[in-house]
């Protein structure tokens, strides 16, 4: 009797211990992931769309057209320059990038290829300052006698960059995903600038400076997503391309003064140059800001505004000379600068 109670009740025990197990067993295998254990959906293969919005403002040296003095020159000798430069400058302009990609997964690499667009555009005025002993000079010959009334400059910048590249996937951490990119690039732009001199009796002069360079070459750098928290993160990157291509200088100045009628023929140009080389030029391009990322059953979307900075060596170049007889050495002076564009960046990424 008493052997067979405590038979049973060791195996009701058992029988007890071995549900309990099971249970625990079964409701371990219903508990959900982390929400961070695949914020980036590493083993989804997918394409993804990008469209972004650009609003820019373009810097450059070397673009002084005037000097507004103000005081008197230090007395009636040739003096050095003096007061403000007066440079020509851009204002904020919209431009725009498309862009479409494949992840391959599980091999995590990727290859985006992706177009830029933008035309920038400024004018610029400078008048005489109201002393009669202080003066508007140009920084330019200005040719007529009498003195400088208004200087007025218009700058339009034409620019297009087509990148392709592939890149490798990494995920140290489930917050974090870098890319390491290489691949190439082209890039074709052009600039126009044209200053003007005019004096109170209508007399005028006007200088044009173009330069055109379309080239191709190699891109590399690197990307990241950071998560931060609640579907926020920090996106960043850095590249670097140099590229090789034909670049195009000109430089056209005329006016309408008529200094000699029977020696000066004021229908011909009194500066018409033109220089053209095969050349190397070299950007970089940085980013970073907050990027809204969020994940769905079949897709996923990123929402990202920050700044980007594009500076380009090699390119932006101002030839003026020396002047002389017409069979005279003429010195060429270059004044050289860079070419950057910076602002805000705004894009829509759309995976699916």
């Amino acid at each position: 009797m008493n052997n067979s109670f405590l038979l049973c009740s060791f195996a009701l025990a058992a029988s007890l211990t071995l549900s309990g197990a099971t249970i625990s067993s079964s409701s371990a295998s219903k508990t959900p992931p982390p929400f961070d254990a695949d914020l980036y959906r590493k083993d989804a293969q997918v394409f993804s769309l990008h469209g972004e919005f650009l609003f820019w403002r373009v810097q450059e040296g070397a673009l002084d057209y005037a000097l507004a003095m103000t005081e008197p020159g230090w007395g009636p000798s040739n003096c050095y320059a003096e007061g403000h430069f007066k440079s020509a400058t851009f204002d904020g302009d919209p431009g725009f990038r498309v862009a479409a990609s494949f992840y391959r997964a599980p091999k995590y690499w990727e290859v985006k290829g992706q177009y830029t667009r933008l035309t920038a555009a400024g004018k610029n005025h400078a008048f005489k300052p109201q002393a009669s002993n202080e003066y508007l000079t140009g920084t330019w010959p200005q040719i007529f006698l009498n003195p400088v009334g208004e200087a007025t400059s218009y700058i339009h910048l034409n620019y297009n960059v087509a990148d392709l590249w592939a890149d490798r996937v990494f995920n140290p951490n489930p917050h974090l995903r870098l890319r390491l990119i290489g691949g190439g690039l082209a890039a074709w732009m052009d600039q126009f600038w044209k200053i003007k001199y005019a004096d109170a009796s209508g007399d005028e002069t006007t200088i044009v400076n173009q330069w055109s360079f379309a080239g191709g070459g190699i891109k590399f750098g690197t990307m990241l997503d950071w998560y931060w928290f609640e579907d926020i993160y920090i996106t960043g990157g850095v590249t670097f391309s140099s590229l090789l291509g034909v670049y195009h200088n000109k430089a056209l100045q005329r006016t309408n003064f008529p200094i000699d009628a029977g020696t000066y023929n004021t229908d011909l140009a009194l500066r018409n140059t033109y220089f053209r080389d095969i050349r190397p030029a070299f950007t970089g391009q940085f980013f970073v800001g907050p990027n809204y990322q969020k994940n769905f059953s079949n897709s996923r979307i990123e929402l990202f505004a920050g700044y980007e900075v594009n500076a380009w060596l090699n390119l932006q170049e101002i030839y003026r000379s020396t002047s002389g007889t017409p069979q005279a050495s003429k010195e060429t002076w270059i004044n050289t600068g860079m070419l950057a564009l910076q602002g805000l960046t705004t894009r829509l990424t759309v995976d699916f």
